[in-house]
């Protein structure tokens, strides 16, 4: 797989977000902090992974699962897994769109977006993230959520999305 650079993936991030799968949309904050995009795009459930959540829009009419995480290798995301993505599936599963975003729309919401795909297509790491960046290419974990995921058992993955 063709690795991009730091400088690709910060110029990709000029779209606000992009349709990863079926309602489920990966961007940055010029997504997560737009109304009237959210609205125009009918995107009524939000995944904010942020620093904190002084930074973290919010917005009448949308319901939000906030994940308190800094981008860095020494993060622990898995931990977060379980409630990410049983709240994406839920509502996936009703056909109700889904917006999963962080600061830049590259490493922390790629990486949950990724073990999504993950489970639900009982895929690898590499395969999800080829998915995922066939339609978002600036998505680019940091080696820590990299080492995290690759390390992932499907299983237990897919446990979380037959939870509901």
């Amino acid at each position: 797989m063709e690795a991009i650079t730091f400088s690709q993936a910060m110029a990709a991030t000029l779209v606000p977000m992009h349709e990863i799968d079926h309602n489920l949309f990966l961007g940055g904050l010029g997504a997560g902090g737009n109304e009237a995009l959210l609205k125009r795009t009918g995107i009524k459930f939000v995944v904010q992974l942020l620093e904190n959540t002084q930074i973290a829009p919010r917005f009448p009419g949308i319901t939000y699962h906030f994940i308190q995480i800094q981008d860095s290798p020494a993060e622990n995301i898995s931990r977060h897994l379980p409630d990410a993505l049983k709240f994406i599936h839920r509502h996936l599963k009703h056909n109700q769109k889904v917006l999963v975003h962080c600061a830049a729309g590259v490493s922390r919401s790629a990486s949950v977006v990724i073990s999504y795909i993950m489970a639900k297509n009982n895929t690898s790491f590499l395969k999800a993230l080829q998915y995922v960046r066939n339609k978002r290419n600036c998505v680019l974990p940091n080696e820590g959520f990299r080492r995290q995921l690759e390390g992932m058992n499907l299983s237990t993955l897919r446990g979380y999305l037959r939870i509901l």
